[in-house]
């Protein structure tokens, strides 16, 4: 299993890579970082 961290999970690029990312059968994702979303859970940014 790879564990993926994400920075900038907000912006485009972050959300396409979050999009592929979360289709790999061997990624486990650990975090997402975004100043714009601090303190926000993922699950609220992306339904």
């Amino acid at each position: 299993m790879i564990k993926v961290g994400i920075v900038g999970g907000t912006g485009y690029t972050g959300v396409e890579l979050l999009r592929l990312l979360s289709q790999h059968p061997q990624v486990q994702l650990q975090a997402i970082t975004s100043r714009k979303e601090a303190g926000l859970p993922a699950a609220d940014m992306y339904p």
